[in-house]
Parts: C-alpha cells; structure tokens; sequence
C-alpha cells in the first residue's frame, strides 16, 4: 500500500507547475552544519529548527515543554517533570513504547541508553542551547541509526565565539528554586572556553518526592581555517525521591489507602487487604491496613560524558568530521513492596545498583559540488557503539547479592545520505541508506537462597546478532515562492533495550525481535504575508512493535498509524503573534487475538494475568467467546487529537506577555490493549507569564495551570484482569497551580 501511494505521489508532483525557478540557493539545510547530520537535507521529512532566539524567549520552559508546544509531540510525566527530568516524548504515538522509538541526542551524540530510562531533560543547560532540531518519522534512522521510528531529537549546544555570559535565578511553588549560568572566554583568536551548569532543588508537587540536581557542561574550541575541533565534558549527578501512583477505582482495603479521590498529592504507601488476612499469615505478609512508616522510594543517578571530535576542512566544498566520546552511568534505586516498612524489609523490596558504560566512534565525510544547473551534497559515514550492562539487584542495602544481569552490546553501521537541488525546475531529492550489524550478549544469575529471590528466574547465556537496513527516498517541489509541497519515504529499525529482554517472557529467555517500520508523509509549507504555515498527514505500519504487554515484554502483532501534523504562525499585527499546532493520530492494531484463561473462579483470582472465560468482565465487556480480536483497537496512551495554541502580545518594546492553551485528548490506559478500561480523562492546562528586559536584565513572572486543573496523563491498568480489578488503575497525577518568578542576567 505505502509504495503504490508513494508512485500515485510523485505522478501527482510531476503534473504540477515545475518550470519555476527563484534562484540557485540549497534551500533545506539547517543553520549550521556543526554537531549536525543535517547539513546533506533530508528532503520531504517534517523537520522543525527551534533556534536560539526562540528558546531565549520561551521564558521558564523547559526543553520538553518547548518541544511539545511543535505539532507530533505528545508528552507524558510520571513524576512533576521538574525541568523535563522523567518526561517522555512520544513522537508518532507509539504509546508505552515511546522513549524507545524517539531518539534524543546532544551534539549528535545518543541520549537514549541500552535500558529503558527516559532521557533526562534536566541535565541539560537551555542557556547553552543554540538549536534543537526536530525530524519527525523515520527518516532520521538513516543518518542517526536505531530508535528513531518516531522521530529524531538533536539539541546541538553553543560552541561559537563571542557568547554573551549569562545568569539566571528562579523561584516558584514547592520550594522550587534554581539556578543556571554560562560563561565563556577566549583565550586568543583559536581558543574558546564554555562552561554552563545549573542548580535545582524542589519538593515537588506531590510528597515524598524531593528533587535535587547539579549538571555541568564544559566546552574547549580550537579553531582555524582548515581545523575545528572541540572537547565536552559533562556531569551531572541527581537525587530523587518517588512517591508511586495514586489509585481509581480500588477495591482491596490496601488500594483504599491511596485513592488518588481522598489526596492526589500524598505518597502512595504499602498496606495489605486484611479482607484476606490469611493469605498475608502464610506467606509473612503485613496485615496493618496502612504501612504509613513503609520506606520511601528513590532512584539516584550519576553521569559523566566526555566527548571529543574535529572537523576538517579539506577545501570549500569537501569536509570531515570525526567525534568520539565515553559514558559512564550509575543508577541506584529503590523500591518497596506493597509489604514493606522500615523496620521489616519485605521479600519484594529491590535496590538495584546498576551501571552503564560505553564508548561511541564515529566519522563522516561530506561533498558538495556545485554547478549552473544543480547542486548535490553527498555524506556517507561510519558509527560504532559499544555498551555495557552490569545490574546488582538486592533486597536492601547491605543484604546479600540476589541477582546480577550482565549484558554486552555492539552496533556498527555504515551509511549514505545524498541531496540533488535542481535549480530549474525548483526541486530536490534527497536518498539516504544505512546497514546495521548489531551484536547482543546477555545472562543473569540467581542466588535462590537469598531472602527474596527464591522466585526470581534466571536467564542463560544469550547470544544474537542481528542485521538491519533503513533508507529514505524524499522530494521537495517549489510551486511558487512562497509554497512548496514534499513527498518521503522511508524504512526504520530498532533493537530491544536491556529492559525489555529481561522481561521478554515467563520462561527466562532474553530473545526478543527487532522492531521495522516503513512509513510515508505528505506535506506543505507556506509563506504568505503575516502567515507561516507547515502541515502534513503520514502513514506508518511497524511489524514486531515491541510493547509491554500483561506484565511480559513481547513482539505485537502489526500496527498501524496514520495522522495529521500542522504548526502555524500568524502576525496578527505589530503587537500581537499568534503560534497554533495541531495534531491528529490514529494508532491501531491490524490483526491479533486474546484466548481467555479458563476454570474455576479461583483461577480468575490472583494466579491468573489474564481475562477469564467466566468472568464477568470477559462475557459482558468483551462479548465472551472462546477469543478477543485486537483488530482496529487503539494503542494505549496514544491521546487522538492535541493541540497547542499560544499568543504573544508586545506590551511594549521590551516587555511581553504571553497566553498558551494546551489541550489533550482522552486515551486507553496502559496495559489495555483490549480497549475496555475507562480511559485517562481528556484535559487542558492554561500557562501565562508576563516577561520583561532591560539592560541585560530579564525578569520574568507566571503562572501555570491557571484554573488549577487536576489532571495526569500517565496511568496503568491492573495485569489482574479478574472482575474484581476491573476499572482499578494506578494513576500520576501532575501539578496543581503553580507561580513562578524568573531573573536572568546576560553580560
């Protein structure tokens, strides 16, 4: 289907006006070619370039807020998202699966790591931000490599001459505070120094959830006319507390002690359902109703990237670029079970101490050649990685060794990515494709007579090495000035995460497949008078789409999307700027079925993790049957439809004030690929702030979620599909109102 639509396309692009010609200018190229791939176009693909002038001006948004304002791009929080720290971007509505199928990178190096911890937003400096480039679809898999079937993300930080110093301070609700600043010097002509960091430290909106972080980012340049090069170091180091999920819809006595109804704000704590007071004697469980001194939770993290390169400038139209770095990652963690207190450890509690390690290589050449009738830039590279997974897992800390996962994985990939301009005819082509071997090891072992880990499964020695392919074919058409349309198409892959193999099934394997996709988009762009204006609809199918799935990690059955991105600008006049993003998605399952469990109604109790044949749930929601189709239900937490509308109003030369509405739409719970859980409530959030400079000094005051709307976004359905648990989901519920006041300094 998407290859008859794309044939169909270029027919329809070839009957248009195509003797127009404006002037022999490369017109798809990012703004600078440093730390980018994107200086060879990536032609037809949705690409938005969010640049230094408007991050300045977005006031006390963070980098995931600033993202998510540009069509495509929903996001999720399961904690208050303090600077973006746990926040998902899903881009292309891949739902639960989503930060492993949107790649995040700085500087063009890979942010998403091996496990499936969200990136963190935080760490980076937004005043050592200089663009962020957005590439929706998987055209990016070309040029950046496995996990960008949604889309690409590269924030590519500030490393020119003669920055401005800058300092800033913020003070808002919670006890949040912060502090950023960037410093650069210039040691003569050819060397710069950058250093930029920040400070935070917040309550948080819900208790029991106190954040703290401190992130540096250092940068030395050495330039000259045939030489650039540079060297980053970064260190971050964050402290966070987890408060767990609210309850909907409980019916045990321990779900009654969290009921998001009676305080969305408060900890989630452990309990028992004294209702079953035998079960928790057998098995040593507490059976206080409320284990209100149950020991809180947190994950801990400790990162160091170092990472060097250096373009060379062989002539004017030929140029090498090679980068290097190392990463060193210390995740340490805790989590109670629902047993738990503090002075009576309980055989689910896990503190996981884990660290990632690995090293990245990687050198490009790019070519261009320019004549009367055409120019063409050629890039074709080589990318190496190289990580390591070593994951200690205990009951508590200083108790004896339960588990250890060890995993090793090494990817190599060669790839191309050329651009055509044709100067008569106003158009340009661009075609790009990458091989990728990619080899996994992996085992855990199990010391079963340590208390706790009598069940847990151990995974033998699993070896695999895979091969994957992605390309893209893409053209852009000038009609007139001002207009131009676009076709793309391309073909995506990604590799299961460390995280998802060990949940990969019952049986203790870590086998699980690659994920591909093909996908296609159509879009426009256009320009005229106070009006800027780019829309385009999509389709994708994936096959294999790895997805968390009734508590197992597993390869779904095929899924497809089709959707409806549109940003728009409108000058509304000299005082007043309209901003607007729309977005429309339709992620389905095309084929699959669901069998019931079958027996007595024991088995429909705590020992089964699927519906039932004589529940219920299964003979009135689902219609009974010996089978449940999945064909045509929705993809959890995909919202259909969001939009983002803002205005900036000039109150005078120096001083703004800003409105934005963000609305989402309603969408399943995780875990539901059935469809028959009540749904996560649609929601809007309005955000104002009034910002001002002066003299190198800007001041700035808000306030988000105005109206005080209690709303999440997140939430999970029980994997007990029983009647009894039907409608109960654990919920994360997100920030009240809250002020803000920002200072800044730039000098």
């Amino acid at each position: 289907m998407l290859r008859k639509t794309i044939i169909l396309t270029i027919f329809f692009i070839n009957l248009l006006s195509s003797n127009y010609a404006n002037s022999n200018e490369i017109w798809i190229t990012p703004k600078a070619d440093e730390y980018s791939r994107l200086s060879t176009g990536l032609a037809g693909s949705f690409i938005t370039i969010i640049d230094d002038e408007e991050i300045s001006q977005s006031k006390h948004k963070n980098i995931a807020e600033l993202i998510s304002s540009y069509s495509g791009m929903q996001t999720r929080n399961t904690l208050d998202g303090v600077e973006g720290s746990y926040t998902t971007i899903d881009m292309r509505g891949f739902g639960e699966a989503a930060k492993s199928n949107s790649l995040i990178l700085i500087n063009g190096r890979i942010l998403n790591d091996m496990d499936m911890s969200a990136v963190d937003f935080s760490s980076i400096n937004s005043n050592s931000i200089e663009r962020i480039e957005i590439i929706r679809g998987s055209s990016a898999s070309t040029i950046y490599g496995p996990g960008a079937i949604g889309g690409a993300i590269n924030i590519v930080t500030k490393s020119s001459k003669n920055l401005d110093n800058q300092l800033n301070f913020s003070i808002g609700s919670f006890n949040n505070s912060e502090g950023k600043f960037l410093l650069q010097e210039s040691i003569d002509e050819k060397q710069t120094i950058t250093v930029s960091g920040k400070i935070i430290s917040s309550d948080t909106y819900r208790d029991t959830a106190d954040f703290d972080q401190i992130s540096l980012l250092g940068n030395y340049s050495y330039d000259i006319s045939a030489v650039s090069s540079y060297l980053d170091l970064s260190v971050n180091e964050k402290e966070q507390l987890l408060p767990g999920p609210r309850i909907i819809g409980g019916y045990y006595n321990y779900h009654l002690c969290n009921l998001y109804s009676s305080s969305h704000t408060a900890k989630n704590i452990g309990g028992w359902d004294n209702l079953n007071a035998t079960y928790g004697a057998l098995y040593g469980l507490n059976n206080n109703l409320c284990n209100v001194n149950q020991r809180d939770d947190f994950a801990n993290t400790d990162t160091m990237h170092v990472r060097a390169g250096a373009k060379f400038n062989l002539d004017e139209l030929t140029k090498i670029f090679a980068n290097t770095s190392y990463k060193d990652k210390t995740q340490k963690s805790f989590s109670a079970s629902n047993a738990n207190t503090i002075s009576v450890p309980a055989n689910g509690d896990r503190y996981i101490d884990t660290v990632l390690d690995g090293n990245t290589f990687d050198i490009r050449i790019e070519k261009a050649s320019v004549s009367e009738e055409n120019s063409n830039i050629l890039s074709f590279g080589f990318d190496h990685d190289h990580t390591f997974y070593t994951s200690n897992r205990y009951r508590k800390e200083g108790e004896s060794l339960g588990q250890v996962i060890n995993a090793d994985q090494k990817s190599q990939g060669i790839y191309f990515q050329n651009s055509l301009n044709v100067f008569d005819s106003s158009l340009v082509f661009s075609a790009g494709f990458r091989y990728q071997e990619t080899e996994f090891q992996g085992r855990s072992t199990v010391n079963s007579g340590v208390t706790g880990f009598s069940f847990t499964t151990a995974h033998p020695i699993y070896n695999v090495t895979d091969e994957n392919t992605a390309y893209n074919l893409g053209l852009e058409k000038k009609i007139d000035p001002f207009t131009s349309i676009s076709i793309r198409y391309s073909k995506g892959f990604r590799t299961p995460n460390i995280d998802e193999r060990i949940k990969a099934t019952t049986s203790g394997s870590f086998a699980l497949k690659d994920q591909t996709s093909e996908d296609i988009e159509l879009g426009v762009r256009a320009e005229r008078n106070k009006t800027n204006l780019v829309a385009s609809i999509f389709l994708m199918d994936t096959e294999d789409e790895i997805q968390y799935n009734q508590s197992v990690n597993t390869n779904l059955d095929p899924i497809e999307r089709s959707g409806f991105n549109l940003d728009l600008n409108y000058q509304i006049n000299d005082k007043n700027n309209l901003k607007a993003a729309l977005s429309y998605i339709n992620a389905e399952f095309t084929s699959g079925t669901l069998t019931p469990g079958s027996g007595g109604a024991s088995s429909c109790d705590y020992t089964n993790t699927t519906y039932c044949s004589n529940s219920s749930t299964w003979q009135n929601l689902m219609g009974g049957g010996t089978s449940y189709s999945l064909s045509g239900k929705s993809v959890p937490l995909v919202a259909p439809l969001n939009y983002n509308v803002s205005i900036e109003s000039k109150i005078s030369e120096s001083t703004f004030f800003d409105i934005e509405f963000e609305y989402t739409d309603e969408k399943y719970v995780s875990n539901d690929q059935e469809n028959v859980e009540p749904k996560i409530p649609d929601y809007y959030v309005l955000n104002t702030k009034l910002r001002s400079d002066y003299r190198g000094l800007d001041l700035t005051f808000g306030v988000n979620n105005l109206f005080d709307k209690a709303y999440y976004d997140f939430a999970v359905s029980s994997t007990f599909h029983d009647d009894n648990h039907y409608g109960t989901r654990a919920v994360y519920p997100l920030s009240g109102r809250n002020i803000f006041f920002d200072l800044g300094y730039t000098f």
